[in-house]
Protein backbone atom coordinates (compact mmCIF):
# COMPACT_ATOMS: atom_id res chain seq x y z
CA UNK A 1 0.00 0.00 0.00
CA UNK A 2 1.14 3.54 -0.76
CA UNK A 3 0.61 5.88 2.20
CA UNK A 4 0.89 9.63 1.54
CA UNK A 5 3.05 11.58 3.98
CA UNK A 6 1.53 14.44 5.95
CA UNK A 7 3.55 17.23 4.33
CA UNK A 8 2.08 19.38 1.55
CA UNK A 9 4.76 18.67 -1.08
CA UNK A 10 3.78 15.07 -1.70
CA UNK A 11 0.09 15.76 -2.49
CA UNK A 12 1.24 18.36 -5.01
CA UNK A 13 3.56 15.83 -6.65
CA UNK A 14 0.78 13.28 -6.58
CA UNK A 15 -1.47 15.73 -8.44
CA UNK A 16 1.22 16.35 -11.03
CA UNK A 17 1.68 12.63 -11.51
CA UNK A 18 -2.06 12.20 -12.00
CA UNK A 19 -2.09 14.91 -14.65
CA UNK A 20 0.90 13.31 -16.35
CA UNK A 21 -0.83 9.93 -16.38
CA UNK A 22 -3.95 11.46 -17.89
CA UNK A 23 -1.95 13.25 -20.58
CA UNK A 24 0.01 10.08 -21.32
CA UNK A 25 -3.20 8.07 -21.66
CA UNK A 26 -4.66 10.72 -23.95
CA UNK A 27 -1.53 10.63 -26.08
CA UNK A 28 -1.67 6.83 -26.25
CA UNK A 29 -5.34 6.97 -27.18
CA UNK A 30 -4.48 8.92 -30.35
CA UNK A 31 -3.06 5.73 -31.85
CA UNK A 32 -5.89 3.42 -30.79
CA UNK A 33 -8.51 2.02 -33.20
CA UNK A 34 -11.24 3.50 -31.00
CA UNK A 35 -9.89 6.97 -31.77
CA UNK A 36 -10.10 6.21 -35.50
CA UNK A 37 -13.69 5.07 -35.04
CA UNK A 38 -14.66 8.25 -33.18
CA UNK A 39 -13.09 10.58 -35.74
CA UNK A 40 -14.53 8.65 -38.69
CA UNK A 41 -18.00 8.53 -37.17
CA UNK A 42 -17.86 12.28 -36.57
CA UNK A 43 -16.86 12.79 -40.22
CA UNK A 44 -19.73 10.62 -41.47
CA UNK A 45 -22.10 12.51 -39.17
CA UNK A 46 -20.86 15.85 -40.51
CA UNK A 47 -21.34 14.73 -44.12
CA UNK A 48 -24.83 13.42 -43.54
CA UNK A 49 -26.04 16.32 -41.45
CA UNK A 50 -25.07 18.77 -44.18
CA UNK A 51 -27.28 16.87 -46.60
CA UNK A 52 -30.37 16.94 -44.36
CA UNK A 53 -30.09 20.35 -42.70
CA UNK A 54 -31.84 22.20 -45.51
CA UNK A 55 -34.91 19.93 -45.62
CA UNK A 56 -37.29 21.83 -43.28
CA UNK A 57 -36.66 25.36 -44.58
CA UNK A 58 -36.11 24.59 -48.28
CA UNK A 59 -39.77 25.28 -49.22
CA UNK A 60 -39.51 28.68 -47.50
CA UNK A 61 -36.38 29.61 -49.46
CA UNK A 62 -37.22 28.19 -52.89
CA UNK A 63 -41.01 28.41 -53.10
CA UNK A 64 -41.86 31.40 -50.90
CA UNK A 65 -38.81 33.61 -51.38
CA UNK A 66 -37.62 32.70 -54.90
CA UNK A 67 -40.98 31.55 -56.30
CA UNK A 68 -39.65 28.31 -57.86
CA UNK A 69 -41.49 25.05 -58.56
CA UNK A 70 -41.20 21.86 -56.46
CA UNK A 71 -38.78 20.39 -59.01
CA UNK A 72 -36.20 22.94 -57.88
CA UNK A 73 -36.12 21.23 -54.46
CA UNK A 74 -35.18 17.86 -55.92
CA UNK A 75 -32.59 19.40 -58.23
CA UNK A 76 -30.83 21.01 -55.29
CA UNK A 77 -30.62 17.65 -53.53
CA UNK A 78 -29.42 16.03 -56.75
CA UNK A 79 -26.57 18.53 -57.10
CA UNK A 80 -25.27 17.35 -53.74
CA UNK A 81 -25.14 13.81 -55.14
CA UNK A 82 -23.25 15.00 -58.24
CA UNK A 83 -20.65 16.57 -55.96
CA UNK A 84 -20.27 13.32 -54.01
CA UNK A 85 -19.87 11.50 -57.31
CA UNK A 86 -16.86 13.71 -58.06
CA UNK A 87 -15.21 13.86 -54.63
CA UNK A 88 -15.44 10.23 -53.48
CA UNK A 89 -13.63 8.34 -56.29
CA UNK A 90 -10.98 11.05 -56.71
CA UNK A 91 -10.04 11.10 -53.03
CA UNK A 92 -10.22 7.29 -52.84
CA UNK A 93 -7.75 6.86 -55.70
CA UNK A 94 -5.29 9.33 -54.15
CA UNK A 95 -5.67 7.86 -50.68
CA UNK A 96 -5.16 4.22 -51.73
CA UNK A 97 -2.48 5.05 -54.31
CA UNK A 98 -0.22 6.94 -51.90
CA UNK A 99 -1.45 5.29 -48.70
CA UNK A 100 -2.45 8.54 -47.03
CA UNK A 101 -5.67 9.18 -45.14
CA UNK A 102 -4.91 12.33 -43.16
CA UNK A 103 -4.64 15.10 -45.73
CA UNK A 104 -7.60 14.14 -47.95
CA UNK A 105 -9.74 14.08 -44.80
CA UNK A 106 -8.39 17.47 -43.68
CA UNK A 107 -9.06 18.94 -47.11
CA UNK A 108 -12.60 17.58 -47.10
CA UNK A 109 -13.40 18.99 -43.66
CA UNK A 110 -12.01 22.41 -44.57
CA UNK A 111 -14.10 22.38 -47.73
CA UNK A 112 -17.19 21.38 -45.78
CA UNK A 113 -16.97 24.44 -43.56
CA UNK A 114 -16.16 26.81 -46.42
CA UNK A 115 -18.94 25.61 -48.72
CA UNK A 116 -21.51 25.85 -45.92
CA UNK A 117 -20.64 29.52 -45.51
CA UNK A 118 -20.95 29.93 -49.28
CA UNK A 119 -24.42 28.37 -49.19
CA UNK A 120 -25.56 30.78 -46.47
CA UNK A 121 -24.36 33.80 -48.47
CA UNK A 122 -26.07 32.69 -51.71
CA UNK A 123 -29.02 34.78 -52.90
CA UNK A 124 -29.71 33.34 -56.38
CA UNK A 125 -30.71 29.80 -57.29
CA UNK A 126 -27.60 29.18 -59.41
CA UNK A 127 -25.44 30.21 -56.45
CA UNK A 128 -27.26 27.69 -54.27
CA UNK A 129 -26.65 25.04 -56.94
CA UNK A 130 -22.88 25.68 -57.01
CA UNK A 131 -22.61 25.82 -53.23
CA UNK A 132 -24.58 22.62 -52.84
CA UNK A 133 -22.44 20.80 -55.40
CA UNK A 134 -19.27 21.95 -53.64
CA UNK A 135 -20.71 20.66 -50.37
CA UNK A 136 -21.19 17.29 -52.06
CA UNK A 137 -17.55 17.18 -53.22
CA UNK A 138 -16.31 17.82 -49.67
CA UNK A 139 -18.77 15.33 -48.25
CA UNK A 140 -17.70 12.61 -50.70
CA UNK A 141 -14.07 13.05 -49.67
CA UNK A 142 -14.61 12.79 -45.92
CA UNK A 143 -17.15 9.99 -46.20
CA UNK A 144 -15.06 7.65 -48.36
CA UNK A 145 -11.87 8.29 -46.38
CA UNK A 146 -13.64 8.00 -43.03
CA UNK A 147 -15.06 4.54 -43.78
CA UNK A 148 -11.71 3.43 -45.21
CA UNK A 149 -9.99 4.46 -41.97
CA UNK A 150 -12.34 2.18 -40.02
CA UNK A 151 -11.65 -0.75 -42.35
CA UNK A 152 -7.91 -0.09 -41.97
CA UNK A 153 -7.95 -0.91 -38.25
CA UNK A 154 -10.91 -3.26 -37.77
CA UNK A 155 -11.51 -6.71 -39.25
CA UNK A 156 -13.77 -9.71 -38.78
CA UNK A 157 -16.60 -9.36 -36.28
CA UNK A 158 -15.09 -6.12 -35.00
CA UNK A 159 -15.59 -4.58 -38.45
CA UNK A 160 -19.34 -5.19 -38.34
CA UNK A 161 -19.62 -3.65 -34.88
CA UNK A 162 -17.51 -0.63 -35.91
CA UNK A 163 -19.51 -0.09 -39.09
CA UNK A 164 -22.68 -0.24 -37.02
CA UNK A 165 -21.36 2.62 -34.89
CA UNK A 166 -20.45 4.58 -38.02
CA UNK A 167 -23.89 3.93 -39.47
CA UNK A 168 -25.43 5.34 -36.29
CA UNK A 169 -23.44 8.51 -36.90
CA UNK A 170 -24.66 8.52 -40.49
CA UNK A 171 -28.27 8.11 -39.35
CA UNK A 172 -28.02 10.84 -36.74
CA UNK A 173 -26.70 13.18 -39.39
CA UNK A 174 -28.72 12.09 -42.41
CA UNK A 175 -32.12 11.77 -40.77
CA UNK A 176 -31.35 14.01 -37.81
CA UNK A 177 -30.24 16.81 -40.12
CA UNK A 178 -33.84 17.95 -40.66
CA UNK A 179 -34.35 18.00 -36.88
CA UNK A 180 -31.30 20.22 -36.32
CA UNK A 181 -32.06 22.24 -39.41
CA UNK A 182 -35.60 23.13 -38.37
CA UNK A 183 -34.62 24.18 -34.85
CA UNK A 184 -31.54 26.17 -35.92
CA UNK A 185 -33.30 27.85 -38.86
CA UNK A 186 -36.19 28.92 -36.63
CA UNK A 187 -33.73 30.42 -34.16
CA UNK A 188 -31.25 32.18 -36.44
CA UNK A 189 -31.99 31.63 -40.11
CA UNK A 190 -29.65 30.41 -42.84
CA UNK A 191 -26.61 32.08 -41.31
CA UNK A 192 -27.08 30.08 -38.10
CA UNK A 193 -27.11 26.92 -40.22
CA UNK A 194 -23.75 27.86 -41.75
CA UNK A 195 -22.25 28.56 -38.31
CA UNK A 196 -23.46 25.18 -37.02
CA UNK A 197 -21.92 23.25 -39.93
CA UNK A 198 -18.68 25.20 -39.65
CA UNK A 199 -18.50 24.41 -35.93
CA UNK A 200 -18.92 20.63 -36.27
CA UNK A 201 -16.45 20.59 -39.18
CA UNK A 202 -13.90 22.51 -37.06
CA UNK A 203 -14.31 20.10 -34.12
CA UNK A 204 -13.86 17.07 -36.35
CA UNK A 205 -10.87 18.72 -38.02
CA UNK A 206 -9.20 19.29 -34.64
CA UNK A 207 -9.67 15.64 -33.68
CA UNK A 208 -8.39 14.48 -37.07
CA UNK A 209 -5.21 16.53 -36.75
CA UNK A 210 -4.55 14.95 -33.35
CA UNK A 211 -5.15 11.42 -34.62
CA UNK A 212 -2.23 9.20 -35.58
CA UNK A 213 -2.38 8.19 -39.24
CA UNK A 214 -4.26 4.83 -39.48
CA UNK A 215 -1.46 3.61 -41.77
CA UNK A 216 0.97 4.09 -38.86
CA UNK A 217 -1.35 2.11 -36.58
CA UNK A 218 -1.39 -0.75 -39.07
CA UNK A 219 2.42 -0.62 -39.39
CA UNK A 220 2.77 -0.76 -35.62
CA UNK A 221 0.48 -3.80 -35.52
CA UNK A 222 2.49 -5.51 -38.25
CA UNK A 223 5.71 -4.83 -36.37
CA UNK A 224 4.16 -6.29 -33.25
CA UNK A 225 3.09 -9.43 -35.12
CA UNK A 226 6.56 -9.81 -36.66
CA UNK A 227 8.33 -9.47 -33.33
CA UNK A 228 5.87 -11.90 -31.76
CA UNK A 229 6.46 -14.38 -34.57
CA UNK A 230 10.23 -14.06 -34.10
CA UNK A 231 9.69 -14.69 -30.41
CA UNK A 232 7.78 -17.87 -31.28
CA UNK A 233 10.49 -19.02 -33.68
CA UNK A 234 13.27 -18.47 -31.16
CA UNK A 235 11.38 -20.20 -28.37
CA UNK A 236 10.37 -23.05 -30.67
CA UNK A 237 13.97 -23.62 -31.66
CA UNK A 238 15.06 -23.74 -28.03
CA UNK A 239 12.32 -26.22 -27.16
CA UNK A 240 13.27 -28.37 -30.15
CA UNK A 241 16.90 -28.43 -29.05
CA UNK A 242 16.14 -29.14 -25.40
CA UNK A 243 13.55 -31.82 -26.19
CA UNK A 244 10.86 -30.22 -24.06
CA UNK A 245 7.29 -31.49 -24.13
CA UNK A 246 4.35 -29.78 -25.90
CA UNK A 247 3.73 -27.07 -23.29
CA UNK A 248 5.43 -23.72 -22.94
CA UNK A 249 6.58 -22.50 -19.57
CA UNK A 250 4.25 -20.04 -17.89
CA UNK A 251 6.71 -17.16 -18.12
CA UNK A 252 6.89 -17.32 -21.94
CA UNK A 253 3.13 -17.73 -22.18
CA UNK A 254 2.57 -14.58 -20.11
CA UNK A 255 5.04 -12.63 -22.25
CA UNK A 256 3.24 -13.61 -25.46
CA UNK A 257 -0.21 -12.98 -23.98
CA UNK A 258 0.69 -9.54 -22.66
CA UNK A 259 2.28 -8.45 -25.94
CA UNK A 260 -0.54 -9.87 -28.08
CA UNK A 261 -3.12 -8.04 -25.98
CA UNK A 262 -1.49 -4.75 -26.98
CA UNK A 263 -1.79 -5.44 -30.71
CA UNK A 264 -4.32 -3.71 -32.97
CA UNK A 265 -7.69 -5.22 -33.84
CA UNK A 266 -6.52 -4.92 -37.45
CA UNK A 267 -4.20 -7.85 -36.73
CA UNK A 268 -6.90 -10.46 -36.19
CA UNK A 269 -10.47 -10.43 -34.94
CA UNK A 270 -12.57 -13.57 -34.64
CA UNK A 271 -15.48 -14.63 -32.38
CA UNK A 272 -14.28 -15.75 -28.97
CA UNK A 273 -15.21 -15.63 -25.32
CA UNK A 274 -12.39 -14.08 -23.29
CA UNK A 275 -12.15 -12.09 -20.11
CA UNK A 276 -10.71 -8.99 -21.70
CA UNK A 277 -12.04 -5.50 -22.38
CA UNK A 278 -11.35 -6.12 -26.07
CA UNK A 279 -13.78 -9.03 -26.11
CA UNK A 280 -16.58 -6.48 -25.89
CA UNK A 281 -15.72 -5.52 -29.47
CA UNK A 282 -15.48 -9.09 -30.73
CA UNK A 283 -11.67 -8.97 -30.65
CA UNK A 284 -9.27 -11.52 -29.27
CA UNK A 285 -5.53 -11.76 -28.97
CA UNK A 286 -4.21 -13.80 -31.90
CA UNK A 287 -2.93 -17.30 -31.46
CA UNK A 288 0.73 -18.06 -32.04
CA UNK A 289 -0.15 -20.16 -35.10
CA UNK A 290 -1.96 -17.20 -36.69
CA UNK A 291 0.87 -14.81 -35.88
CA UNK A 292 3.36 -17.20 -37.46
CA UNK A 293 1.17 -17.53 -40.56
CA UNK A 294 0.94 -13.74 -40.85
CA UNK A 295 4.66 -13.40 -40.44
CA UNK A 296 5.42 -16.01 -43.10
CA UNK A 297 2.83 -14.63 -45.54
CA UNK A 298 3.72 -10.94 -45.22
CA UNK A 299 7.46 -10.98 -44.77
CA UNK A 300 9.46 -11.82 -47.88
CA UNK A 301 12.62 -11.77 -45.79
CA UNK A 302 11.23 -14.64 -43.75
CA UNK A 303 10.75 -16.66 -46.90
CA UNK A 304 14.32 -16.02 -48.04
CA UNK A 305 15.92 -17.11 -44.79
CA UNK A 306 13.67 -20.15 -44.35
CA UNK A 307 15.59 -23.39 -44.15
CA UNK A 308 14.81 -26.93 -43.20
CA UNK A 309 16.11 -26.40 -39.68
CA UNK A 310 14.11 -23.23 -39.36
CA UNK A 311 11.00 -24.98 -40.65
CA UNK A 312 11.45 -27.64 -37.98
CA UNK A 313 11.63 -24.89 -35.39
CA UNK A 314 8.41 -23.40 -36.66
CA UNK A 315 6.71 -26.78 -36.59
CA UNK A 316 7.94 -27.43 -33.08
CA UNK A 317 6.83 -24.05 -31.86
CA UNK A 318 3.40 -24.07 -33.41
CA UNK A 319 2.72 -27.62 -32.33
CA UNK A 320 3.57 -26.79 -28.74
CA UNK A 321 1.98 -23.41 -28.38
CA UNK A 322 -1.57 -23.50 -26.99
CA UNK A 323 -4.23 -21.06 -28.15
CA UNK A 324 -4.15 -17.97 -25.97
CA UNK A 325 -7.93 -17.67 -25.75
CA UNK A 326 -10.98 -19.82 -25.54
CA UNK A 327 -11.48 -20.11 -29.30
CA UNK A 328 -14.82 -21.36 -30.54
CA UNK A 329 -15.33 -23.95 -33.22
CA UNK A 330 -16.06 -21.29 -35.79
CA UNK A 331 -12.43 -20.10 -35.65
CA UNK A 332 -11.31 -23.27 -37.37
CA UNK A 333 -13.80 -23.11 -40.21
CA UNK A 334 -13.42 -19.41 -41.02
CA UNK A 335 -10.63 -20.00 -43.51
CA UNK A 336 -11.15 -16.77 -45.50
CA UNK A 337 -10.50 -14.68 -42.37
CA UNK A 338 -7.34 -16.60 -41.50
CA UNK A 339 -6.04 -16.26 -45.09
CA UNK A 340 -6.66 -12.51 -45.41
CA UNK A 341 -3.11 -11.54 -44.52
CA UNK A 342 -1.66 -13.91 -47.13
CA UNK A 343 -3.94 -12.26 -49.70
CA UNK A 344 -2.64 -8.84 -48.65
CA UNK A 345 0.89 -9.76 -49.67
CA UNK A 346 -0.34 -11.01 -53.03
CA UNK A 347 -2.58 -7.96 -53.52
CA UNK A 348 0.28 -5.57 -52.81
CA UNK A 349 1.98 -6.67 -56.04
CA UNK A 350 -0.96 -5.42 -58.12
CA UNK A 351 -3.18 -2.55 -57.07
CA UNK A 352 -6.91 -3.20 -57.11
CA UNK A 353 -8.83 -0.85 -59.37
CA UNK A 354 -12.45 0.28 -59.18
CA UNK A 355 -13.18 -1.94 -62.17
CA UNK A 356 -11.67 -4.95 -60.37
CA UNK A 357 -14.02 -4.29 -57.48
CA UNK A 358 -17.09 -3.91 -59.68
CA UNK A 359 -16.38 -7.28 -61.31
CA UNK A 360 -16.87 -8.90 -57.90
CA UNK A 361 -20.51 -9.87 -57.43
CA UNK A 362 -20.63 -9.15 -53.65
CA UNK A 363 -19.34 -5.61 -54.24
CA UNK A 364 -21.73 -5.00 -57.13
CA UNK A 365 -24.63 -6.37 -55.09
CA UNK A 366 -23.75 -4.12 -52.16
CA UNK A 367 -23.70 -1.10 -54.48
CA UNK A 368 -27.19 -2.04 -55.62
CA UNK A 369 -28.28 -2.40 -52.00
CA UNK A 370 -26.82 1.03 -51.24
CA UNK A 371 -29.08 2.47 -53.93
CA UNK A 372 -32.25 0.59 -53.02
CA UNK A 373 -32.02 0.57 -49.19
CA UNK A 374 -29.78 3.36 -47.93
CA UNK A 375 -30.66 5.52 -50.91
CA UNK A 376 -34.43 5.22 -50.60
CA UNK A 377 -34.19 6.82 -47.18
CA UNK A 378 -33.70 9.96 -49.24
CA UNK A 379 -37.29 9.61 -50.45
CA UNK A 380 -38.55 11.27 -47.29
CA UNK A 381 -36.54 14.51 -47.41
CA UNK A 382 -38.13 16.01 -50.56
CA UNK A 383 -41.62 14.56 -50.02
CA UNK A 384 -42.48 14.36 -46.31
CA UNK A 385 -42.12 18.10 -45.49
CA UNK A 386 -44.35 19.06 -48.43
CA UNK A 387 -46.92 16.37 -47.55
CA UNK A 388 -47.07 17.41 -43.90
CA UNK A 389 -47.30 21.11 -44.71
CA UNK A 390 -50.10 20.61 -47.25
CA UNK A 391 -52.05 17.90 -45.38
CA UNK A 392 -51.61 18.82 -41.70
CA UNK A 393 -50.46 22.44 -42.03
CA UNK A 394 -47.37 21.47 -40.00
CA UNK A 395 -44.75 24.04 -39.05
CA UNK A 396 -41.01 23.66 -39.59
CA UNK A 397 -40.55 22.59 -35.97
CA UNK A 398 -43.22 19.87 -36.20
CA UNK A 399 -41.69 18.53 -39.40
CA UNK A 400 -38.28 18.40 -37.72
CA UNK A 401 -39.64 16.54 -34.69
CA UNK A 402 -41.38 13.92 -36.86
CA UNK A 403 -38.02 12.98 -38.39
CA UNK A 404 -36.86 11.95 -34.90
CA UNK A 405 -39.14 8.92 -35.26
CA UNK A 406 -36.76 7.56 -37.91
CA UNK A 407 -33.51 8.72 -36.33
CA UNK A 408 -33.69 7.34 -32.80
CA UNK A 409 -34.68 3.70 -33.54
CA UNK A 410 -32.23 3.54 -36.44
CA UNK A 411 -29.30 4.89 -34.41
CA UNK A 412 -30.01 2.59 -31.46
CA UNK A 413 -30.34 -0.63 -33.41
CA UNK A 414 -27.51 -0.05 -35.90
CA UNK A 415 -24.58 -1.18 -33.63
CA UNK A 416 -26.60 -4.23 -32.54
CA UNK A 417 -27.29 -5.17 -36.15
CA UNK A 418 -23.62 -4.62 -36.97
CA UNK A 419 -22.56 -6.99 -34.22
CA UNK A 420 -24.87 -9.85 -35.18
CA UNK A 421 -24.45 -9.47 -38.93
CA UNK A 422 -20.73 -10.13 -38.50
CA UNK A 423 -21.13 -13.00 -36.02
CA UNK A 424 -19.89 -16.06 -37.91
CA UNK A 425 -22.04 -18.39 -35.83
CA UNK A 426 -25.15 -16.45 -36.86
CA UNK A 427 -24.07 -16.23 -40.49
CA UNK A 428 -23.33 -19.96 -40.65
CA UNK A 429 -26.96 -20.72 -39.85
CA UNK A 430 -28.16 -18.80 -42.92
CA UNK A 431 -25.38 -19.81 -45.33
CA UNK A 432 -24.88 -19.20 -48.21
CA UNK A 433 -27.00 -16.06 -47.87
CA UNK A 434 -24.96 -14.83 -44.90
CA UNK A 435 -25.13 -11.05 -44.50
CA UNK A 436 -27.39 -10.82 -47.53
CA UNK A 437 -30.11 -12.43 -45.40
CA UNK A 438 -30.37 -9.21 -43.42
CA UNK A 439 -30.22 -6.99 -46.50
CA UNK A 440 -33.00 -8.98 -48.20
CA UNK A 441 -35.23 -9.37 -45.15
CA UNK A 442 -34.72 -5.78 -44.05
CA UNK A 443 -35.57 -4.50 -47.54
CA UNK A 444 -38.83 -6.46 -47.68
CA UNK A 445 -39.89 -5.30 -44.21
CA UNK A 446 -38.96 -1.72 -45.02
CA UNK A 447 -41.05 -1.93 -48.22
CA UNK A 448 -44.09 -3.02 -46.21
CA UNK A 449 -43.89 -0.24 -43.62
CA UNK A 450 -43.09 2.37 -46.29
CA UNK A 451 -46.21 1.40 -48.23
CA UNK A 452 -48.22 1.79 -45.03
CA UNK A 453 -47.14 5.44 -44.76
CA UNK A 454 -49.57 6.34 -47.51
CA UNK A 455 -52.48 4.89 -45.52
CA UNK A 456 -51.96 7.02 -42.40
CA UNK A 457 -54.60 9.62 -41.55
CA UNK A 458 -52.92 11.42 -38.66
CA UNK A 459 -49.51 12.63 -37.55
CA UNK A 460 -49.51 10.01 -34.76
CA UNK A 461 -49.99 7.20 -37.27
CA UNK A 462 -47.27 8.70 -39.45
CA UNK A 463 -44.84 8.74 -36.52
CA UNK A 464 -45.55 5.08 -35.63
CA UNK A 465 -44.87 3.99 -39.21
CA UNK A 466 -41.68 6.03 -39.37
CA UNK A 467 -40.37 4.28 -36.24
CA UNK A 468 -40.60 0.95 -38.06
CA UNK A 469 -39.07 2.52 -41.15
CA UNK A 470 -36.04 3.42 -39.01
CA UNK A 471 -35.76 -0.06 -37.49
CA UNK A 472 -36.07 -1.98 -40.74
CA UNK A 473 -33.80 0.48 -42.55
CA UNK A 474 -30.96 -0.29 -40.15
CA UNK A 475 -31.39 -4.05 -40.63
CA UNK A 476 -31.17 -3.66 -44.40
CA UNK A 477 -28.38 -1.08 -44.58
CA UNK A 478 -25.80 -1.79 -41.86
CA UNK A 479 -24.53 -5.13 -43.33
CA UNK A 480 -23.68 -3.41 -46.62
CA UNK A 481 -20.58 -1.65 -45.29
CA UNK A 482 -19.19 -4.61 -43.35
CA UNK A 483 -19.77 -6.94 -46.32
CA UNK A 484 -17.79 -4.65 -48.63
CA UNK A 485 -14.93 -4.36 -46.14
CA UNK A 486 -14.87 -8.12 -45.52
CA UNK A 487 -14.73 -8.95 -49.22
CA UNK A 488 -11.96 -6.43 -49.91
CA UNK A 489 -10.01 -7.99 -47.05
CA UNK A 490 -10.26 -11.38 -48.74
CA UNK A 491 -9.10 -9.81 -52.02
CA UNK A 492 -5.98 -8.37 -50.42
CA UNK A 493 -7.12 -5.33 -48.46
CA UNK A 494 -5.38 -2.66 -50.55
CA UNK A 495 -8.56 -0.88 -51.71
CA UNK A 496 -10.51 0.15 -48.62
CA UNK A 497 -10.93 3.74 -49.77
CA UNK A 498 -11.89 2.63 -53.28
CA UNK A 499 -14.55 0.19 -52.15
CA UNK A 500 -16.16 2.73 -49.84
CA UNK A 501 -15.99 5.31 -52.59
CA UNK A 502 -18.12 2.86 -54.61
CA UNK A 503 -20.55 2.75 -51.70
CA UNK A 504 -20.58 6.54 -51.64
CA UNK A 505 -21.00 6.70 -55.43
CA UNK A 506 -23.93 4.28 -55.32
CA UNK A 507 -25.50 6.30 -52.57
CA UNK A 508 -24.91 9.54 -54.48
CA UNK A 509 -26.61 8.05 -57.54
CA UNK A 510 -29.69 7.49 -55.44
CA UNK A 511 -29.38 11.03 -54.10
CA UNK A 512 -29.38 12.31 -57.67
CA UNK A 513 -32.27 10.18 -58.92
CA UNK A 514 -34.62 9.91 -55.93
CA UNK A 515 -35.00 13.62 -54.99
CA UNK A 516 -35.21 14.61 -58.66
CA UNK A 517 -37.81 12.04 -59.68
CA UNK A 518 -40.06 11.76 -56.64
CA UNK A 519 -41.37 15.37 -56.32
CA UNK A 520 -42.85 15.37 -59.86
CA UNK A 521 -44.32 11.90 -59.20
CA UNK A 522 -45.82 13.15 -55.95
CA UNK A 523 -47.29 16.18 -57.73
CA UNK A 524 -48.91 13.86 -60.30
CA UNK A 525 -50.14 10.90 -58.23
CA UNK A 526 -49.96 11.96 -54.58
CA UNK A 527 -48.01 10.93 -51.49
CA UNK A 528 -49.50 7.44 -51.06
CA UNK A 529 -48.70 6.32 -54.62
CA UNK A 530 -45.20 7.79 -54.31
CA UNK A 531 -44.54 5.67 -51.23
CA UNK A 532 -45.79 2.69 -53.25
CA UNK A 533 -43.14 3.40 -55.87
CA UNK A 534 -40.44 3.48 -53.16
CA UNK A 535 -41.69 0.14 -51.79
CA UNK A 536 -41.53 -1.41 -55.26
CA UNK A 537 -37.90 -0.32 -55.60
CA UNK A 538 -37.06 -1.95 -52.27
CA UNK A 539 -38.70 -5.24 -53.26
CA UNK A 540 -36.91 -5.21 -56.61
CA UNK A 541 -33.57 -4.74 -54.84
CA UNK A 542 -34.32 -7.62 -52.47
CA UNK A 543 -35.10 -9.95 -55.37
CA UNK A 544 -31.85 -9.08 -57.16
CA UNK A 545 -29.81 -9.60 -53.98
CA UNK A 546 -31.30 -13.07 -53.54
CA UNK A 547 -30.39 -14.35 -57.02
CA UNK A 548 -26.72 -15.24 -56.51
CA UNK A 549 -26.98 -16.88 -53.05
CA UNK A 550 -29.98 -18.89 -54.25
CA UNK A 551 -28.02 -20.13 -57.26
CA UNK A 552 -25.16 -21.15 -54.96
CA UNK A 553 -27.55 -22.98 -52.67
CA UNK A 554 -29.14 -24.88 -55.57
CA UNK A 555 -25.74 -25.74 -57.07
CA UNK A 556 -23.88 -26.88 -53.96
CA UNK A 557 -26.59 -27.69 -51.42
CA UNK A 558 -26.84 -26.64 -47.78
CA UNK A 559 -24.31 -29.22 -46.57
CA UNK A 560 -21.50 -27.68 -48.64
CA UNK A 561 -21.51 -24.62 -46.35
CA UNK A 562 -21.16 -26.57 -43.13
CA UNK A 563 -18.24 -28.30 -41.45
CA UNK A 564 -14.48 -27.88 -41.65
CA UNK A 565 -14.34 -27.81 -45.47
CA UNK A 566 -17.24 -25.39 -45.84
CA UNK A 567 -17.35 -23.21 -48.93
CA UNK A 568 -16.73 -19.50 -48.27
CA UNK A 569 -19.62 -17.06 -48.17
CA UNK A 570 -20.28 -13.54 -46.92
Amino acid sequence: LHVLPMDNAEPANHGKNSVSRILRKCNDFRSQPAAVLIVSTMAVFSDAVVYGLIVPFLPDVLQDRLGLSLSANGLLFGCFGIGVLIGAPTSAYISDRWKVRKWPMVLGLLGLGATSALFALSNAYWELILARMAQGVSSGITWAIGLAMIADVYQGEALGWAMGIAFSGFTLGYLGGPVFGGAIYSAGGVHAIAIFVGAIAAIDLAFRLLLVEPKDIAVASASCSESLADLVLDNGANEHQLGLDSTLDNRFRKRVASRAAESSPALVATPVAIDSPRSLHGIRAPSIQELTDIHVADSSSAKKRASSGHADAIAGATASVPVLTNVTAMDTVDAPTVRQDANRAEGAARRTTLWDLLKEWPILACCLAAITTTGTAGAFEPTLPIYMRDTYNSSTIIISVVFIAIVVPNAIIAPIVGKYTSDHRVLARVAPYGRFTFMIGGSVLQAIVTACLGATTSIAGLVVNLVFVGLTGAIASVPIMSTMGEHVGRMGGDANAKVYSLFTIAYSISMIIVPTVLPPIMSAVGFAATMGVVSAVLVFGALVLAIRPTMMLVKHGRAAYQGENALPFL
